[in-house]
């Protein structure tokens, strides 16, 4: 078993959203790199953007919607929402305060393309 404490991890701000890495790559098998969790306030905005060479996995924690190439994704908690390379993804105006897990597969720090 692998016991890893969220609170063991510091938030870091961005662009309408704050999130903190739970664990780092080397820690799942491969292919996922890690798995961080991402909160969004009520009345923030996420800009559209993609990624060139990373997939990211959504495991939603509380109702909410994504906006994924112009469609609006409205997920439940527990949905699984994967985004491909090259999908722009955003929110334009979150509506109520939600959160979910992301994992990433072939991460790259310099991999986001903010539109």
């Amino acid at each position: 078993m692998k016991h890893f404490r969220a609170s063991d991890t510091e938030w870091e701000q961005g662009q309408g959203y704050r999130k903190r890495k739970v664990f780092l790559e080397g820690v799942l098998p491969r292919p996922v790199d890690f798995l961080q969790e991402v909160r969004f306030r009520k009345g923030a905005t996420v800009p559209m953007h993609y990624h060139r060479v990373q997939t990211e996995i959504f495991f939603v924690l509380a109702p909410g919607s994504i906006t994924i190439d112009g469609v609006a994704v409205d997920a439940e908690a527990g949905d699984v929402i994967v985004c491909e390379p090259g999908e722009v993804h955003g929110m334009p105006l979150v509506e109520e305060d939600f959160g979910f897990l992301v994992m990433k597969i072939d991460h790259r720090e310099d991999d986001t393309v903010w539109l």
